[in-house]
């Protein structure tokens, strides 16, 4: 009967554990397979209130402007404005939809990784020209941490690029003016580790372990600060791990939060200090 009320939807089913040890064993899972889909729905329901949130913006914003427009409100220059606007926002729910459809396809068997051999270090200084300007635009000090000799690992370029990039886009959401971002690349000899920091308010201790999954971080914090989708971390976190590496969140030492990715070292990497 348990099974069946499982099977049916319901999930405040729990039987008794008790009688024989076998018996007891198959109730102590029923109860657990319980548990078990109650969280995960509820973080499901999470995750499609959080995109739910997150498309309603910009659609808002184009239906309002696009009515504008069509109305002849917006005449002259306030139609070019509400033209970019329409421009920026569908390019928002673009970039969302595509998101969405990545991390469906993450978990495919046709999702395919280019992985070759390549420089993390020339990879972080790359990106550390791109984001130096775009934390200047936001008052944000960016302090990079990364060695002239190349440190090789095993990796897709573009896919590596693309993560390093959404941990930035996160970290510097969520960094005030004045605040520093950090990029620190460093080694073990066995291994190469990047840690993208920011000097944010950081998460609750308790929100570590869960960050990387769809929609729990956008759903305990969009109330109280800027947040993503809650669909880029865990992106990026599913790119990491198809591509052989992991990908950590702890505190950062300049107060916010750390998020740290590592890939096993390709045998001619010469070991770095840790930065």
């Amino acid at each position: 009967m348990a099974a069946g009320s499982l099977r049916a939807g319901r999930r405040d089913v729990r039987v008794p554990v008790q009688g024989p040890r076998e018996v007891a064993e198959v109730a102590g899972s029923l109860n657990s397979l319980a548990d078990a889909l109650a969280v995960s729905e509820a973080r499901q329901r999470e995750f499609l209130l959080s995109v739910s949130h997150e498309l309603r913006t910009p659609l808002t914003a184009v239906t309002g402007f696009a009515e504008a427009i069509a109305d002849g409100v917006a005449s002259g220059p306030d139609a070019v404005r509400a033209g970019q606007t329409i421009q920026r926002e569908a390019g928002r729910l673009s970039r969302l939809v595509e998101d969405l459809l990545e991390l469906a396809r993450l978990g495919a068997d046709e999702f395919r990784l280019d992985v070759a051999s390549l420089d993390m270090a020339a990879l972080v200084r790359d990106c550390a020209e791109v984001w130096q300007l775009r934390c200047a635009r936001e008052d944000v000090s960016l302090a990079v941490s990364a060695p002239p000799s190349p440190v090789l690992v095993a990796a897709d370029a573009r896919r590596l690029r693309q993560v390093v990039d959404g941990l930035a886009e996160n970290a510097l959401r969520v960094t005030p003016a004045g605040a520093p971002m950090v990029f620190a690349l460093s080694s073990d000899g066995a291994s190469a580790s990047l840690s993208v920091r920011d000097g944010g308010p950081g998460l609750a201790p308790e929100d570590y372990p869960v960050a990387f999954e769809r929609g729990v971080l956008n759903a305990r914090y969009r109330d109280r600060r800027p947040v993503g989708s809650g669909i880029g971390l865990a992106l990026v976190h599913g790119l990491v791990t198809r591509m052989g590496g992991t990908l950590t969140a702890g505190p950062a030492p300049e107060g916010g939060a750390a998020f740290t990715l590592t890939f096993p070292l390709t045998p001619t990497t010469v070991p770095l200090p840790h930065a």
